[in-house]
């Protein structure tokens, strides 16, 4: 069945739309929760959370940016020498090439977000972040390797397509990866706090949906949508089904708002509360138990993730609860699980 005709020009067009459109909201967003890190810098900074939403942010914006650069010049100055159509889908001009670029380094720099997290989930393990990270980069070379195929003397299509499959293919396999990872290391711990405490907080959804959200789960949707339109689009600009340059426009925006977001959500106490995202004064732990090393936390409802109190705090707990067994679940502060603003 032949596939329907929509045009480059026309798929640019609605795309940078709906862009500025999400750029819009993403910037009212983004000023909020400057604000609300902002109000809580006593308490601390992430600074890995707070210098990739900036990052993230000035990248996006000059998408958009030029985005409606490119709008001007093909439907306007240049619509009756090159064409729309012709001027959209030739890569080499070179202010689709630095859009083209900005693309590439936001999805990198989206994907390192969704990596990290991975890292601090499953308690700060170098080996499971290693090969994602390396994935990252892979996409990132891939992806510059693409696009600089321009520069070249005697540029390559059929090279550009080869490493523009691969930038796809690993960013979407990355990002389900990652995500499947977190979900699992969150039901992991919910099902033994379960099993272990005898708790079933309905609360502890709210943050299992959200960090799932945050590692992936909807940029992965959104990316295997583009991927899947990226293969159904020809080689000829002139005819065929170009949907795919719509997410292409959108996505840098979509890769900022969601971790945003989050953010955002957390320091409003839209979720159960913790300061960890913003602050160094809470931690994330997971940790293997370990003989006498036992803690019970009374009067609390384990979430499937719990931040563990100060060393004073723990400290009372402790006297309070003696050395009862409760099974394979250590929530602990310690130097070698504590997460500070200083270690990232």
């Amino acid at each position: 069945m032949a596939l329907p005709n929509f045009n480059i020009d026309e798929a640019y067009l609605i795309g940078s739309w709906l862009e500025s459109f999400f750029w819009g909201i993403y910037t009212l967003l983004f000023g909020m929760t400057m604000y609300s890190i902002y109000q809580k810098r006593k308490d601390g900074i992430n600074r890995f959370t707070t210098v990739s939403l900036v990052l993230l942010y000035l990248l996006a914006s000059a998408h958009m940016s030029l985005g409606l650069v490119r709008l001007i010049q093909g439907f306007i100055i240049y619509r009756d020498t090159i064409g729309p159509i012709e001027y959209f889908a030739s890569v080499f001009i070179r202010v689709n090439m630095a859009k083209d670029y900005l693309y590439i380094t936001n999805m990198f720099l989206g994907d390192l977000v969704v990596v990290w997290r991975l890292y601090i989930v499953w308690g700060k393990s170098i080996l499971c972040a290693a090969l994602p990270f390396l994935m990252c980069v892979a996409e990132f070379v891939a992806g510059y390797g693409a696009t600089s195929q321009w520069l070249l003397p005697h540029p390559n299509g059929w090279e550009m397509l080869r490493w523009g499959t691969a930038m796809f293919t690993i960013s979407l396999v990355t990002n389900i990866l990652v995500t499947a990872a977190i979900a699992s290391r969150i039901w992991y711990v919910s099902m033994r706090t379960r099993q272990v405490m005898g708790v079933d907080s309905g609360g502890r959804y709210n943050r299992v949906i959200l960090l799932i959200v945050e590692s992936g789960a909807l940029i992965s949707t959104t990316k295997i949508i583009e991927f899947t339109l990226f293969k159904l689009t020809p080689g000829n600009a002139t005819m065929g089904l170009h949907a795919m340059y719509i997410l292409y426009e959108i996505l840098p925006q979509v890769t900022g708002i969601v971790p945003t977001m989050i953010i955002y959500a957390v320091n409003n106490g839209f979720t159960q509360r913790d300061d960890y995202y913003t602050s160094h004064k809470t931690t994330l732990a997971f940790a293997t138990q370990t003989d006498n090393e036992m803690t019970a936390h009374t009067n609390t409802s384990l979430s499937a993730v719990v931040f563990a109190p100060s060393d004073e705090a723990m400290a009372a707990k402790k006297a309070d609860a003696g050395r009862g067994a409760m099974g394979e679940l250590t929530l602990k502060q310690s130097p070698s699980s504590s997460f500070t603003e200083s270690q990232v």
